[in-house]
C-alpha cells in the first residue's frame, strides 16, 4: 500500500533532505511550497523537485504552490505593531511560519492525508519557528486534526545535511527563494515564542476551520 505524506518545502538544503528521508520511508510527497508575499522568488525550488525525481524515479513527487499572503497578514501583519510593542522582538517570521502551518493543514484535511514533515533542524533554533518549544505546539495543532508532524532531520548537523544530499546526487546549493524579512530581528526568548503562538492560536484554529467549511461548501 502506498505511503502518502506532505513536507513543507522550502527548496533549501534541510528541507531537500527532510524529503529524502521520508521518500527512504516509502513515502510518496506533496511538497507544499509557499509565497506569503514577501519573496524575491528564483522557481529554483522546480530544479530540486527534478533532482529529488531523478534520485527516487520509483516515487511519486509532486509540488504544490500555496499562496498564504492572506492568511501571513491576519496572523502577523494585523497586529505587527501591537505584537512588537506587547514583546519587545519582532515575531513576524514565526506569525508566518504559523500561516504556512495553517494552509497545511487545510491541504492535508483536503487530500486525506494524515502524515506531514518539515526541515526544521535544532542547528537553527535562532530562528523562533524552529525552536523546540514552538514545535511542541505546532505538533499538538496538527494532532487537533489526525495529522502526525515529523521533522526527520532536526537532530541533523549541516554537514551530514549538505553530504548526504550529495551522496544521493543532489545538488548542496541551497535553492529556497529569498525572503525580505531575512535577518531582520533578534533572537526571542522560550517564554516569548510560547506566549506569542498562544496567545495566536485559536486564530490558527479559526482559520482552519474557515478553510476547510470553504472546501466543504464548494
Amino acid at each position: 500500500m502506498t505511503k502518502q505524506c506532505a513536507m513543507l518545502f522550502s527548496g533549501g538544503l534541510d528541507s531537500s533532505f527532510a524529503a529524502c528521508k521520508m521518500l527512504e520511508q516509502g513515502y510518496d510527497i506533496e511538497l507544499l511550497h509557499f509565497d506569503q508575499g514577501a519573496l524575491i522568488s528564483n522557481n529554483l525550488s522546480l530544479i530540486r523537485l527534478k533532482e529529488l525525481s531523478e534520485a527516487y524515479p520509483k516515487a511519486k513527487i509532486n509540488i504544490h504552490n500555496l499562496n498564504t499572503s492572506g492568511l501571513f497578514r491576519k496572523v502577523a501583519l494585523t497586529t505587527l505593531e501591537s505584537d512588537i510593542l506587547k514583546y519587545k522582538i519582532s515575531l513576524v517570521c514565526l506569525g508566518c511560519k504559523l500561516a504556512m502551518h495553517i494552509q497545511s493543514i487545510i491541504f492535508c484535511k483536503n487530500n486525506g492525508i494524515t502524515v506531514i514533515a518539515d526541515g526544521a533542524t535544532k542547528r537553527q533554533n535562532r530562528y523562533s519557528e524552529q525552536r523546540e518549544i514552538a514545535i511542541e505546539y505546532i505538533k499538538k495543532l496538527y494532532n487537533e486534526y489526525g495529522i502526525e508532524y515529523l521533522n526527520p532531520v532536526y537532530f541533523f548537523e549541516k554537514k551530514e545535511i549538505k553530504y548526504g544530499l550529495f551522496d544521493r546526487g543532489i545538488t548542496i546549493q541551497p535553492l529556497e527563494d529569498t525572503c525580505i524579512f531575512s535577518n531582520t530581528f533578534t533572537v526571542a526568548s522560550d517564554i516569548v515564542i510560547e506566549q506569542y503562538i498562544n496567545e495566536k492560536y485559536n486564530l490558527c484554529k479559526k482559520l482552519i476551520e474557515r478553510g476547510l467549511e470553504y472546501e466543504k461548501n464548494r
